[in-house]
């Protein structure tokens, strides 16, 4: 739209609009999540990009008994700050998911828990420890996703992106292993 002072800047966003829209999509495929036994605790989240960021599960939401409240609008996220709209705090690992789709305009959706990869499914595992909600793993993981759609965080769990929620739910589902141990994420140091 082009403005009085000649610039063009886009439509103003609707974010409850887009949140109403999109809430009962994220509550399905986390009951998806959790029929397959893959929603452990409040270890795991959901993303997809839309108009204006990006709409993400909130810090220590259950996949599988997401509540409205719990879809947090991500403006912009960086190293030092993420910047959102919402009752609660988006994902810790916030800056991953921006990251991944700053970087790879391709992808629509993200899905993420915290247990281990099946051992037939060959997926690729970043090849160190690094503390979730870092840039330095959006970087790990984008060198991984450049040559699949579903990797291993090493120690903390899987992630598989799509070109919409149910895709990267369903390529979740299909590849983590809910027989395989809760993993513990390395947390971020708290002087960070």
């Amino acid at each position: 739209m082009k403005y009085e002072d000649g610039a063009i800047r886009p439509d103003a966003i609707n974010i409850q609009k887009l949140m109403d829209e999109h809430i009962q999509e994220f509550m399905d495929n986390g009951k998806l999540i959790g029929i397959a036994g893959l929603a452990v605790g409040s270890g795991g989240n959901l993303s997809m990009r839309v108009p204006g960021g990006m709409l993400v599960t909130s810090t220590g939401s259950a996949l599988d008994d997401l509540r409205p409240n719990e879809i947090i609008f991500v403006a912009e996220a960086n190293r030092d700050r993420v910047y959102f709209i919402g009752s609660k705090d988006p994902s810790s690992e916030s800056i991953n998911h921006w990251t991944i789709y700053k970087e790879m305009p391709e992808v629509k959706a993200i899905a993420h828990v915290n247990v281990g990869a099946k051992n037939d499914k060959n997926i690729p595992v970043t090849p160190e420890d690094i503390p979730y909600g870092t840039i330095e793993l959006s970087y790990g993981m984008l060198t991984l996703f450049k040559t699949t759609n579903v990797i291993m965080l090493k120690n903390h769990g899987v992630v598989a992106i799509g070109q919409n929620l149910r895709e990267a739910t369903k390529l979740l589902v299909e590849s983590a292993d809910k027989d395989k141990p809760h993993i513990l994420p390395l947390v971020r140091p708290l002087d960070q």
